[in-house]
């Protein structure tokens, strides 16, 4: 009789349930796989042919039929090999399922049995395990998080998964270990107490942290651009367990080894990084470094370097915290929240505003400054500091009042303060308003957001007129 084990594909980052069917029939011999696979998983015969032979069981000499339902979506990847070894031998009477729950699969098997782990294992297993699945998972993927419905089981052969099945008593499988609690990490790698001489830009970055807001940092080069869009990372508050778990399936649909860890993500890719490579795409709809560095922070150092085709792809994500990519006919979602702080000099040889008129770069050169960014792209970014370099000599100026973790905690408190009480504008933010000439909508919006974020740092729940005064200032060049 055809049997069925239940697994999932890889859609983006993504677990979707597949089921996997066997047929063993009487017949001339022969395997066919349908269900729209690639290459890897037509190869799978090959693997699971011998797999099944060295864990002690024989290959059926009958008509195999294996469908992988729903028939329109994609399968590819080695995912599917432990499930489809598994419905080959309940079909055919090898074995008999024993161990209660519905079942459920995931790894790659090797020609001697082996269950190897797989690209995206944890977003494979969660849509498992959270509907009640009893999941035979890869020994090597890793570790999953609290709470979970269905039981996790790790296997390391297919012998192993063969007894689990049945139900009979072998020092494998044993239930895979949840994921510990992430200890508090309170090592700093670059103190913001550090930088001297640019107390505005300091003030940018922890406004950035406290409403998740892109900036953009430009100046001559050595006032500290770089320095301070890596202390922003440091003063971006801790991750939540749910985004912990997020980041983890991301990391692990990227093929790296799930880690739970509080601190959020850092990502700073060269600027000769293509679209595919910024925001996803490519043959396998994989996703970009804007995806891995969700609920984190995405440094573009020197931003006037990077491709403009690439930037400009940059608008709708940061916009909508997502992207949305459609390939003939197949669509795909990656999730994109992430801080975007981008660094520039305003031009090629970054002297373009010295008070001497040093700058003697060619218009070539000028063009690769941050100033010629697009009006869209700069849009996007509601806090726009302009640095320049400090009239004192630096050792002469005091370290800064806050240090590191001083701005995270006050970080953290304004989120939690935002999230739980609305900001009211009240009507002299109007009369503000009116004064301003060209303003978009999108920019009144953003001053908007940054100034409820500016009068919760000063204690208030409602918006003033200093707050929005900052919030225009912090806005930069936009009149």
């Amino acid at each position: 009789m055809p049997t069925s084990v239940a697994s999932t594909a890889l859609v983006g980052i993504e677990g979707v349930p597949v089921e996997v069917e066997v047929d063993v029939a009487p017949g001339i011999p022969a395997t066919r796989i349908v269900g729209l696979p690639d290459a890897a998983v037509g190869e799978a015969r090959e693997r699971i042919r011998s797999a099944i032979r060295a864990a002690g069981y024989t290959w059926p000499a009958r008509r195999i039929t294996i469908n992988l339902a729903p028939a329109d979506l994609r399968k590819s990847g080695g995912s599917f090999d432990l499930a489809i070894a598994l419905g080959i031998l309940l079909s055919s009477g090898q074995i008999r399922h024993r161990s209660g729950g519905a079942l459920a699969a995931i790894g790659e098997l090797a020609l001697d049995g082996r269950v190897r782990t797989v690209p995206g294992a944890l977003p494979l297993a969660l849509p498992l395990l959270s509907s009640g699945h009893r999941v035979l998972l890869p020994a090597g993927m890793g570790l999953l998080p609290e709470p979970l419905g269905g039981e996790a089981v790790r296997i390391e052969t297919l012998a192993d998964a063969a007894a689990a099945v049945e139900g009979r008593v072998r020092d494998l499988p044993e239930t895979l270990a949840r994921v510990a609690l992430p200890t508090a990490d309170d090592a700093v790698i670059c103190e913001l107490a550090a930088i001297r001489g640019q107390p505005i830009a300091v003030r940018a970055i922890l406004i950035a942290a406290c409403g998740r807001f892109p900036i953009l940092l430009e100046g001559p080069p050595g006032v500290g651009k770089s320095m301070l869009a890596r202390a922003l990372h440091e003063i971006l508050p801790d991750l939540s367990p749910g985004e912990q778990s997020e980041v983890a399936a991301i990391a692990s649909a990227g093929g790296h080894a799930p880690r739970y860890s509080l601190r959020p993500p850092l990502r700073a890719p060269h600027h000769d990084i293509t679209v595919a490579g910024l925001i996803g795409g490519g043959p396998r709809m994989t996703p970009g470094e804007l995806t891995w560095a969700h609920r984190g922070l995405l440094l573009l150092d020197e931003i006037g370097e990077f491709r403009r085709d690439a930037l400009e792809s940059l608008r709708e994500p940061l916009e909508r915290g997502c992207v949305d990519l459609v390939r003939a006919g197949r669509s795909v979602r990656f999730p994109a929240d992430a801080v975007v702080a981008a660094t520039g000099n305003p031009c090629g040889c970054g002297e373009l505003e010295h008070p001497s008129g040093a700058c003697r770069c060619l218009p070539g050169a000028r063009r690769r400054g941050s100033l010629s960014l697009s009006a869209p792209i700069r849009d996007r970014f509601p806090l726009r500091v302009r640095l320049g370099r400090p009239n004192t000599p630096l050792t002469a100026l005091p370290r800064g009042e806050l240090t590191t973790l001083g701005a995270r905690e006050r970080a953290t408190s304004v989120r939690e303060a935002l999230a739980q009480q609305p900001t009211h504008v009240d009507g002299v933010t109007v009369v503000t308003r009116r004064t301003i000439e060209g303003l978009g909508v999108r920019a009144w919006s953003q001053i908007e957001r940054v100034a409820a974020v500016v009068a919760h740092l000063e204690g208030r729940d409602i918006v003033g007129d200093a707050d929005v005064a900052e919030a225009i200032h912090l806005h930069g060049d936009h009149w």
